[in-house]
């Protein structure tokens, strides 16, 4: 191994400040500091790039980065990879712990491909012809198909909207993430090379039609009639933890992805794609470090240095963080460097999550059904005020429907969830006591069942679970919340305009939450790092 000898000014000691200088004429070295040593005498252990985060996010950003040559070191707190998205197994029962919906499977697709793999190669998935199953308090049921035409017969025969009317509705938000995806999802928003593009100035001209300066419902209400259509529509307001009263009418365009682009199951759960995930990065040789937390950055005139883990450092003039955006200013950007903005920004919602196993079969239930609330705006007003509707609406996933194995004959696996603040010093256990007796109740008269004598709790997560498991802050699903015009402009950058070798990328910061998002954030992300710091055996053009 190369040796390297440094004089002891221009070298980090075990104790201090964080912000010491080292020597840059090796930036891109990792050193460590020989044992026994009483002298300033350093290893080199190689040319790397810390991940911070095993999430779909980080576990992207590693496997690309890998696959361009650089050596990649994934720190993950955990005992495993998957940040949300994971499962728990139980007396015979598995349940997805995250996520439950893929859609745009060819981010995923395109990930695979620019790392050299096909995807096929380690999952596969299927369309689902039924997306959700929607019950409304008065009994309705609507079947909420992957084909526009079908969803806008279903909406005309159970609520009265007419089919000409969803169409249109559906052919705007079709137009909006056509408008929108290159721009604001495929690239950075920060990067003023983007801007300029020829094709970025001309969608400037389309942006009256996007619905950012209304709210999402208000946008919706000039195609939609009835409340029933707007209360299913809006709904994926909540895709990213944000209100559909206050949130711009831009997220409409969610509509288009799930309804026309369709949404997708993979084989073996959502679990799957993690685990797919993991295998890529280990495939193209990402270092995988588990249990290993990295609590704070190395920072010297902002220049990234390195991390602290625990009570020792590493020389990482490359980092990528994936995790979430306000852990990461409240806890591991030392205090000068972090961005106040951040310490007082609204949270995303967070969840409670029951998780059941259900004696009976229930061929009214599909994959994905959704339970709407009586007074869904009041919904929304409970939760900005940071409290709790026990009237809320329910999403049940029951992923034994597709998976089998997932439950015992006889039996189903029941994900039952409803949105709530993200709030650590709310009292969570009565609220959990509560919540409980609500679902129980509604979904059993919806349902024409006994539920309560049907069903053996397996597991309950609440936000301060979440927030103990993945980092979240009060456990926000999202971060930052989205119910601003400026969201997608004030989220956090993929590269740090102030501090030099930090990048950033996952569902908190640009261009957003879910997993084809994730999956863009990392895509971006690991070619401002290649721009930033080319690597000589670096195979791909930088287009991002």
């Amino acid at each position: 191994m190369q040796e390297l000898r440094l004089e002891q000014q221009d070298m980090p000691s075990n104790h201090g400040d964080l912000d010491e200088e080292i020597s840059t004429s090796r930036r891109n070295l990792r050193y460590r500091r020989r044992s026994g040593s009483g002298s300033a005498e350093y290893e080199v252990v190689g040319q790397r790039v810390a991940v911070i985060g095993g999430g779909v996010a980080g576990l992207a950003a590693a496997a690309r980065l890998a696959a361009q040559g650089y050596r990649v070191d994934l720190l993950e707190a955990a005992s495993e990879p998957g940040g949300k998205m994971r499962d728990y197994q139980a007396d015979g029962f598995r349940f997805d712990g995250g996520p439950s919906l893929f859609t745009l499977p060819e981010v995923m697709e395109q990930l695979f491909a620019d790392c050299g793999k096909k995807m096929s190669d380690y999952v596969t998935y299927d369309r689902l012809e039924l997306v959700t199953r929607y019950f409304y308090p008065d009994g309705t049921q609507v079947n909420a198909w992957s084909s526009p035409e079908r969803l806008a017969s279903e909406l005309e025969l159970k609520i009265g909207e007419p089919t000409a009317q969803v169409l249109a509705f559906l052919k705007r938000a079709a137009y909006m993430y056509r408008i929108t995806a290159s721009v604001f999802i495929e690239r950075s928003l920060h990067d003023w090379r983007n801007l300029l593009r020829l094709s970025t100035f001309l969608r400037l001209f389309a942006i009256p039609r996007l619905g950012i300066f209304t709210s999402m419902y208000h946008f919706q209400k000039r195609w939609l009639r009835h409340e029933r259509s707007l209360q299913l529509f809006g709904r994926f307001a909540t895709y990213n933890g944000s209100d559909p009263y206050r949130a711009p009418g831009t997220l409409s365009m969610i509509a288009h992805i799930e309804q026309e682009r369709g949404a997708f199951y993979p084989h073996g759960g959502m679990v799957a794609l993690r685990n797919a995930l993991h295998q890529l990065a280990i495939d193209l040789g990402v270092h995988i470090r588990v249990n290993t937390r990295a609590d704070r950055f190395w920072i010297h005139e902002k220049r990234l240095k390195g991390l602290l883990l625990g009570e020792e450092r590493e020389v990482y003039p490359i980092v990528v963080c994936a995790n979430d955006i306000l852990q990461v200013q409240r806890q591991q950007m030392p205090r000068k460097y972090s961005l106040k903005r951040f310490l007082s920004q609204e949270l995303s919602t967070s969840a409670v999550v029951f998780h059941w196993a259900v004696r009976g079969s229930f061929p009214q239930l599909d994959l994905h059904n959704v339970f709407f609330s009586a007074h869904y705006r009041r919904e929304f007003q409970h939760l900005q005020r940071g409290e709790i509707d026990f009237d809320p609406t329910w999403y049940v996933y029951i992923s034994s429907k597709k998976n089998p194995a997932d439950a015992p004959s006889g039996f189903e696996n029941w994900f039952v969830m409803a949105n709530v603040p993200a709030q650590r010093d709310l009292p969570w256990e009565a609220l959990v006591e509560r919540l409980r007796e609500e679902a129980l109740d509604r979904l059993s008269k919806a349902l024409g069942i006994d539920l309560k004598s049907l069903v053996n709790e397996q597991r309950v997560i609440t936000p301060l679970e979440m927030e103990k498991v993945t980092g979240a802050v009060g456990g926000a699903l999202y971060g930052p919340a989205s119910n601003s015009r400026w969201s997608a402009f004030l989220r956090q950058a993929n590269r740090d305009q102030r501090i030099k070798g930090l990048f950033y990328c996952g569902g908190t910061v640009h261009p957003g939450g879910g997993i084809p998002l994730c999956l863009h954030s990392a895509a971006i992300t690991a070619d401002l790092v290649a721009r930033a710091h080319p690597h000589p055996k670096a195979r791909k053009k930088h287009k991002r």
